[in-house]
């Protein structure tokens, strides 16, 4: 039984792989609903596509009906990302692998060098290294820019 299931999720991982992008993910546990074509890892979460890294407690996969193509990937809880020196964390975060586009929500912390941005949300695209941050409570977006000295 754990064969088959093994030799199923290695099926899905291949056929994605055949695709323009391919992302390796490792848990503690991972729960396969076929019908709704869904996986759910947890546990310890660490997802990788090429230099973009995800760590979280859980992290679902929905994929198209055939199986071939990630439509979307969420991670929930202790969410922290990185890619190329930028570090967000949050708590839950979406991550479409087709438009290469990633939203991070709740309690965000954006940290790239010395630089600190604090926010609600943020809404990256990782394609034109673009974002918006924005704040949805009664707080605002707060920024700790460091400049070098010029001598």
């Amino acid at each position: 039984m754990i064969r088959n299931v093994f030799l199923i999720f290695l099926f899905f991982l291949l056929s994605n792989a055949a695709n323009a992008k391919q992302i390796r993910i490792t848990s503690d546990k991972l729960e396969i609903l076929r019908n709704d074509n869904i996986s759910i890892f947890s546990g310890n979460v660490y997802a990788i596509e090429n230099n973009l890294e995800i760590w979280s407690q859980k992290l679902i996969v929905f994929s198209n009906k055939d199986q071939t193509k990630i439509k979307e990937i969420k991670a929930q809880d202790d969410v922290r990302i990185l890619k190329n020196g930028l570090s967000v964390t949050g708590n839950k975060a979406k991550y479409h692998p087709m438009n290469n586009t990633l939203a991070v929500n709740g309690q965000v912390t954006v940290m790239q060098n010395e630089n600190i941005i604090l926010c609600d949300e943020i809404i990256v695209d990782l394609t034109n290294s673009s974002s918006i941050m924005k704040s949805h409570s009664n707080k605002r977006v707060e920024a700790f820019i460091i400049s070098e000295k010029i001598n």
